[in-house]
């Protein structure tokens, strides 16, 4: 008998045209669990191996591996296109540049004194 093993794969979403990754262990019918993510299906796969002691299926870590590291250089492609616009407007001195109004310093308020007059002592009928 084979050793249980965990293997990832990518499978169809019903509710979506996205791909959704599917953790399970090798000759059990359901899955173990659905990941949106492949990051998140190879967390839930070193989960599992921590949890189970079994060992993740060499391929499937390799195209997790791939897909993490395809989605990284397209976060970096894109924050690399949002920069350079950025960088270019930068470089363009504005034509005109409207100057800033000048506030005037609050005058300094000086603290109320409140004196307090002490009321003359009443006297006072005790009744029994």
């Amino acid at each position: 008998m084979e050793a249980k093993v965990i293997i990832v794969t990518v499978v169809k979403s019903n509710k979506s045209e996205n791909n959704v990754w599917a953790v399970a262990f090798t000759g059990e019918e359901e899955c173990k669990a659905y990941c949106k993510s492949a990051y998140k299906a190879m967390r839930f796969a070193f989960m599992l191996k921590k949890q189970s002691g079994c060992r993740i299926d060499d391929d499937s870590l390799k195209a997790l591996s791939e897909e993490i590291a395809k989605l990284k250089a397209e976060a970096a492609e894109k924050a690399a296109e949002a920069e350079q616009p950025a960088e270019q407007d930068a470089q363009q001195p504005e034509a005109e540049e409207k100057p800033k109004k000048q506030r005037k310093p609050r005058a300094k308020k000086e603290p109320k004194v409140v004196q307090m007059n002490p009321e003359p002592q009443q006297e006072l009928i005790a009744f029994l």
